[in-house]
């Protein structure tokens, strides 16, 4: 849902229903199965006035279509009630039917899922520390891997530079700016009681 589980592990069958929406809060568990991370991902937020903010209404309602064949979320039916995870091989050649059906780049795919969440941290303008804490990488380097400098990032660090600055000079401007009348100032206008 963040774009942090890699997908192998998603048809391999470490993203499951005993993980979504269980415990006292809607939660989806993410394993992170090359780091052994294991994090309860928010799907929503009760705001103070008792509005309910979902962050993945979409992906939730698609969810909510699939059908439950066993603890793990994604599985194929072989038969008679029978099923097992995907091959990776086998999801990489529904993506790319899938994908021609669409009209979808020939650079959609798996991995490219990831790589477009990872992005998508990244141009939410999040920190490092932020980004970090959702996608579970435990250093800055792997982190940077991923922290991709698109245009969007770019136009954005320009656009919070440029406020910087004109707020820096406007300080400035109003600091050196000489007052035209101080109060208790001596004043060769002043008039004495």
């Amino acid at each position: 849902m963040n774009g942090s589980q890699r997908p192998e592990n998603v048809i391999g069958g470490h993203i499951k229903w005993t993980g979504y929406r269980t415990g006292p809060k809607p939660t989806i568990r993410i394993e992170h199965h090359k780091t052994g991370a294991v994090i309860d991902h928010p799907l929503q937020e009760r705001l103070p006035d008792g509005t309910i903010v979902k962050f993945y209404e979409d992906a939730e309602a698609v969810l909510a279509k699939l059908t439950r064949r066993g603890i793990p979320m994604i599985l194929r039916e072989v038969g008679d009630g029978m099923a097992k995870p995907y091959s990776f091989s086998g999801m990489q050649k529904i993506v790319q039917r899938m994908r021609k059906e669409i009209g979808l780049p020939t650079s959609f795919t798996l991995d490219a899922c990831r790589h477009g969440g990872m992005t998508e941290l990244e141009e939410a303008e999040l920190t490092e520390g932020q980004g970090r804490a959702l996608s579970a990488h435990r250093t800055r380097e792997s982190y940077a891997r991923y922290a991709k400098r698109t245009e969007a990032r770019m136009l954005s660090a320009t656009r919070k530079r440029h406020a910087h600055a004109l707020a820096n000079q406007a300080a400035t401007n109003v600091q050196n700016a000489t007052a035209d009348s101080v109060q208790n100032e001596k004043s060769g206008n002043s008039k004495s009681a």
